[in-house]
């Protein structure tokens, strides 16, 4: 029998987490970031996502770490954006459509909720289906698009800006 824990990210899983978030990388389809994540470059971000108003989860399967979500700061320094958070997400490709995104989905946005958000925005490349039926799933409702905005290796990508608004 399988078990799934959504949990707080803790410093053991650091070096996971950040495989995870280079198997996206590569693939070239899932972000914007094109060079592969170091836990040097990555240092202030693992403790920006220590602190309670923008948390950091992972989704374990049988203690093995399978998938994670943060709320992050949106558009960091302007205060008017204070109630407004961005989701992000990222899966490892082998636990792809096994509802583990919604669990994380799900777990971040309770935590929005708790920490007092009134909006999450999520930036899902135009391109990526299943990310875009995850955040459908979930309440959000398409808010702004960017057409050719992200350039990967000489081919440009549409994003989209999806949100939700935060009930309490």
């Amino acid at each position: 029998m399988t078990k799934l824990n959504v949990r707080l990210v803790e410093e053991k899983d650091y070096a996971r987490v950040l495989e995870i978030l280079n198997e996206a990388i590569a693939a070239r389809k899932f972000t914007a970031q094109l060079s592969p994540a170091t836990m040097e470059m990555r240092k202030d971000w693992f403790i920006h996502h220590s602190a309670p108003r923008h948390p950091m989860f992972v989704a374990e399967m049988d203690g093995y770490v399978v998938g994670w979500v943060t709320l992050t700061e949106f558009r960091a320094g302007r205060e008017g954006f204070r109630f407004t958070s961005e989701i992000s997400y990222y899966l490892d490709s082998r636990f792809h459509r096994q509802g583990i995104g919604s669990l994380l989905m799900q777990r971040a946005i309770e935590a929005a909720r708790e920490i007092g958000f009134r909006n999450l925005v999520a930036v899902v490349f135009d391109t990526n289906f299943s990310s875009r039926k995850l955040v459908k799933k979930h309440g959000f409702r398409l808010w702004g698009h960017m057409p050719d905005a992200v350039d990967i290796d000489g081919k440009t990508i549409g994003c989209d800006y999806w949100g939700l608004k935060i009930e309490k």
